[in-house]
């Protein structure tokens, strides 16, 4: 029997109270789904288990699908996203036992949710979202986002105040760069829909024709990514954009002049050092660091980790931490 599991973390697959026994029906004919590349590599490292990563249900077909969500796990608009996403696979058939729901939440919650779709489970609804913003001196772009984006149907303030700074200092000094191509290499760490690194992009077009900019755009969460893709094309802006839980590849290393973005703070800022680490080694000697936070106090001494000299930037009620990697900065 080929079982689909969707929305379940490493976690989630041990037994209750064992969290060394992996559940007995996860089987050689059970697949795991996952929206984000860091819960595929940890379902296959703690239970050798098979996992798909990507932004939509793999075709199947599957003779069951269980399916966990709650209000606590992930956004309403995100579970009835995948839902409809399970009972197109499902031919519409959301009965037991072919679907199997794990709702973490109450059972009146579980019903209300579950009558979103039932009752005309082939209706497809369209999630995503479309907005705009601009930088100062930049045009107005459309973004489009997605259910399980961060931020999905607006843009972030810590974001636009992040790309606000960066495009006008960029707007400044790119102009004037000493590169024999006038090449600005600029990687956006956690980039979401592409907010930050597109608006700092349409930002430095309208500086100068003198140098192009070279923009990569890196999240670990294939619908962020699936954004990041169409909202650079959509802006004719040649991007590298990458899925990945651990920074840019080796090949990489050295050779960003630019580096910026807005890391979540959950976890004691663990996820920060990812974001800080991969800036340190990405980035050229001369290159430049920006990241941003509601309150520095919490980001300040992690940056000072891996940029001994800290700059404090205020925007829109957020800091934007600045730092240069000095030569010789190992």
């Amino acid at each position: 029997m080929k079982t689909l599991l969707v929305g379940y973390t490493a976690s989630d697959l041990f037994e209750r109270g064992k969290r060394d026994v992996t559940v007995k029906w996860l089987t050689e004919d059970v697949t795991c789904h996952t929206l984000d590349i860091y819960h595929r590599h940890a379902i296959e490292k703690m239970h050798h288990a098979k996992a798909i990563c990507s932004p939509h249900l793999p075709e199947g077909p599957w003779d069951v699908i269980k399916f966990r969500t709650g209000p606590k796990l992930m956004s309403g608009e995100l579970a009835l996203s995948l839902l409809q996403e399970i009972a197109q696979l499902l031919g519409g058939d959301l009965k037991a036992p072919r679907f199997q729901l794990d709702y973490v939440g109450k059972e009146r919650d579980r019903n209300d949710f579950l009558d979103k779709i039932k009752d005309d489970p082939t209706r497809v609804r369209d999630f995503a979202a479309t907005w705009q913003a601009s930088v100062p001196g930049g045009p107005k772009l459309t973004f489009t986002s997605y259910p399980g984006c961060f931020c999905h149907r607006r843009q972030d303030d810590g974001g636009l105040a992040l790309a606000e700074v960066v495009s006008m200092e960029l707007a400044v000094t790119a102009p004037v760069r000493e590169d024999t191509d006038g090449t600005v290499r600029l990687l956006d760490m956690g980039c979401g829909c592409g907010l930050v690194g597109l608006l700092i992009a349409s930002r430095l077009q309208t500086c100068s024709s003198t140098y192009n900019l070279n923009l990569t755009l890196v999240d670990s969460h294939t619908r962020a990514v699936e954004a990041a893709v169409k909202n650079a094309a959509d802006q004719g802006v040649d991007a590298e954009v990458i899925l990945s839980d651990n920074g840019t590849p080796a090949r990489m290393d050295g050779t960003f002049d630019v580096f910026v973005g807005n890391p979540p703070y959950y976890s004691d800022y663990r996820i920060a050092d990812v974001f800080l680490e991969t800036a340190k080694r990405a980035l050229k000697p001369g290159g430049v660091c920006y990241t941003v936070c509601k309150n520095a106090a919490g980001l300040e001494p992690v940056q000072k980790r891996y940029f001994p000299e800290v700059e404090i930037i205020k925007r829109r009620g957020y800091a934007v931490l600045k730092s240069v990697k000095r030569d010789g900065c190992d």
